[in-house]
């Protein structure tokens, strides 16, 4: 032999060549193909969604939502208790009491079914529409104690 080189025969070692099986596609190709189009069309619905102009100055058909905005705000009774005097509202307006209490309590309007938690250090703020006319007293729950009345009027 002078310096040629046989080209090795695979079939004579038992191998096959990978040259000779045939070549199959990739099954998962047409699945990622189909998500990808999927992905693309979902993206495209939020851009043009996102895009589109919106009307912001319709108002609900709510006749209620309706009337609530253009009614003028409710006048609003501040006071702080305890109170010599009573507190005096109306009906329809917010009533915002303060309420201070020497030890933990829970402050209530029973009548009302209005309460909240009271600490020496942190008074109570009790928010609420005065919703129908009384004379409401204020209590300290545990103390039993009236430290207040609430009069409303219609």
């Amino acid at each position: 032999m002078s310096g040629w080189v046989r080209p090795l025969d695979a079939s004579a070692c038992g191998v096959e060549s990978p040259v000779a099986a045939p070549v199959r596609h990739n099954q998962e190709v047409r699945w990622r193909r189909l998500i990808l189009l999927a992905v693309l069309l979902v993206v495209g619905a939020s851009l043009i969604s996102a895009l589109e102009p919106r009307d912001r100055t319709s108002v609900s058909s709510d006749p209620a939502i309706q009337a609530a905005a253009a009614a003028p705000p409710a006048p609003v009774v501040e006071a702080s208790m305890p109170a010599e005097k009573d507190v005096r509202a109306r009906v329809g307006d917010v009533v915002r009491l303060l309420v201070r209490a020497p030890s933990a309590d829970v402050v209530q309007l029973a009548n009302l079914g209005i309460e909240g938690p009271v600490d020496s250090n942190q008074p109570a703020q009790l928010v609420f529409v005065a919703n129908q006319p009384g004379r409401f007293r204020v209590r300290l729950r545990d103390a039993g104690e009236t430290i207040g009345t609430l009069r409303v009027t219609s």
